[in-house]
């Protein structure tokens, strides 16, 4: 065994290991694919939730349900226009669902348009419905007149009232509610939803309609403005229609917010002080014409009525919306289905929770949660990778630099030290031969083991290579020239220092 190939062999081998066991550790930060991300899960459950009102019982109203599925449903009232309080229970709500059901009394579910025994028995329905076993993902709490009720699905609080129907609670009182509820309210999504509308709110079947929700006096407290002030998303029905406002600022006195004047539409921003009202009325049993002012007010941004030509007369819609979009507990998706249509989206667009709009992008939003994502994943995959090497028994404390704040027991770490222990291993083992040999051969050949220079050869060739010629006696038969040692050091990135006394001492 001759040193002068041991040690390039062994610097050759160690360099290889290291640069794959770098190469084994990519750089998944930049390296992470949407493939990667989207299969893995982080964030907030993503939930749909359809939103339809208006929808009577004829089988448009089932088709409408049809257009998506979803994980639960709100229904904003007008269940029958028959005055059957079963009907709508029996014939379109699933028996067997597993979505979840709220749902509000609208002017055709109670007295006046109907029987006093049935507007009592729509109430019933829907109570039970809504603390039903099915129900057994949404929390809800009623009011003891139970036309008010407070519920939450997941990160959502969701308000249903009932202002402007026959037989409910007083508006004061329905407001004092609104206000317990929502003031309290900490989950991330807030809905507002009631059957009726405010004057400016609605696309003008009615036009002598005024604030059938806040009310008709001067002094009168806005529901649409408080629901605004707490960043919730609002809900309506009754003009069956489809109509979005812009995100306003404020509502008794429309107001169209800073930063959405000059949107399209695509991207709406909501926070505490800004939101959207959102009126669907188009669940299956009529589609009504738009007309006056009303149609024209500048706050909308998407509008869907029967059209010029009756077009849309049987093309009965609904909302559904992804809530935590992708995980994301700032952003929801939502769009308008019809039925009937060859184009069956009418409107999709984006909301973001974003309290600071002036300085924050919404896309700056989604990069943030992104950023979050790939750092949760490369976690989870560290996480993996050690749970492999410790073969799921053995858990170790983790050793954090000082520096740095990230563990040294990293993959790449622990392969790094692995290898060049081993190649240590392999110097070590390449000298104990080396020594063997040389006992062996003196031994053999001399009996006083003593290794020398050879002077006559060293003067020789000190001026071609510094003198950096170890000899032994040729009865040895070995000899090793440091300078190919030194070459083949330095061609391998890892030069070491030669030692000539150490050699003049052997």
């Amino acid at each position: 065994m001759n040193l002068k190939f041991i040690l390039p062999i062994f610097f050759y081998i160690s360099n290889k290991i290291i640069v794959s066991s770098a190469q084994t550790e990519p750089d998944l930060q930049n390296n992470v694919s949407e493939e990667q991300l989207d299969s893995f899960s982080y964030g907030n459950d993503e939930f749909k939730l359809a939103i339809i009102g208006d929808s009577g019982t004829d089988k448009e109203a089932n088709m409408v349900m049809e257009l998506s599925d979803f994980d639960a449903l709100l229904h904003l009232g007008d269940y029958d226009y028959h005055c059957n309080p079963d009907t709508y229970f029996e014939k379109v709500l699933d028996a067997d669902r597993s979505y979840q059901f709220m749902g509000i009394i609208g002017n055709h579910d109670a007295k006046r348009q109907c029987p006093d025994d049935a507007a009592e028995k729509f109430k019933e329905n829907i109570y039970k419905e809504m603390m039903s076993s099915k129900n057994d993902k949404v929390k809800c709490e009623f009011s003891e007149s139970k036309f008010m009720w407070t519920c939450v699905y997941q990160n959502m609080r969701i308000i249903g009232l009932t202002p402007g129907v026959v037989g409910a609670d007083l508006r004061d009182e329905q407001l004092r509610f609104l206000k317990k509820n929502l003031s309290e309210a900490t989950e991330d999504w807030k809905i507002c939803s009631w059957h009726f509308y405010d004057k400016y709110y609605h696309t003008g079947k009615y036009p002598t309609d005024g604030n059938v929700v806040s009310g008709y006096d001067s002094d009168s407290e806005s529901f649409y403005d408080y629901c605004k002030d707490h960043g919730a998303i609002i809900f309506s029905a009754h003009d069956h229609v489809y109509a979005r406002t812009h995100v306003m600022s404020k509502f008794m006195t429309p107001e169209i917010d800073v930063f959405d004047k000059n949107s399209d539409g695509k991207v709406a921003q909501i926070r505490n002080g800004a939101t959207l009202d959102i009126l669907n009325g188009t669940g299956g049993w009529e589609i009504y014409i738009e007309q006056g002012e009303h149609k024209d007010y500048e706050h909308w941004v998407k509008k869907y009525a029967l059209g010029d030509h009756k077009e849309n007369a049987k093309r009965f819609g609904g909302l559904f919306c992804n809530f935590n979009y992708g995980g994301n507990n700032k952003r929801a998706h939502c769009e308008f289905l019809r039925i009937n249509s060859s184009e069956k989206v009418f409107d999709s667009f984006d909301i973001y929770r974003n309290e600071d709009p002036e300085n924050v992008t919404y896309q700056q939003i989604d990069e943030e949660f992104r950023n979050e994502k790939v750092k949760a994943l490369l976690e989870a995959n560290n996480n993996n990778d050690n749970d492999d090497e410790n073969q799921g028994n053995l858990k170790s404390k983790e050793i954090i630099d000082p520096k740095t704040g990230n563990s040294l027991f990293t993959k790449t770490n622990i392969i790094i030290g692995s290898s060049v222990f081993a190649a240590v291993l392999v110097l070590g083992g390449g000298i104990l031969l080396v020594k063997k040999s040389k006992k062996v051969k003196t031994e053999n050949f001399n009996d006083d083991p003593e290794l020398v220079i050879d002077k006559q050869l060293t003067k020789e060739n000190s001026n071609t290579n510094n003198g950096n010629v170890l000899a032994v006696p040729t009865n040895m038969g070995y000899s090793c020239d440091i300078s190919d040692v030194r070459t083949s050091i330095t061609t391998s990135n890892q030069p070491i220092q030669q030692n000539d006394s150490h050699a003049k001492n052997q």
